[in-house]
């Protein structure tokens, strides 16, 4: 049933890491950043509609 809920948190957690990392290096207004920080409100949709308590 497609990714389990661990996966979904490890990867929202390296995501994480990697926006704020690439945002130390390039500030947050830079392509990367934006496009990362992206991805991660993309993984916290999912994680929401898949995990929300009713």
């Amino acid at each position: 049933m497609g990714i389990g809920m661990n996966a979904l948190l490890s990867t929202i957690e390296k995501t994480r890491l990697e926006m704020i990392h690439l945002a130390h290096l390039y500030g947050y207004s830079n392509p990367n950043v934006v496009q990362c920080s992206q991805k991660l409100d993309s993984l916290l949709n999912v994680y929401d509609k898949k995990y929300e308590k009713h």
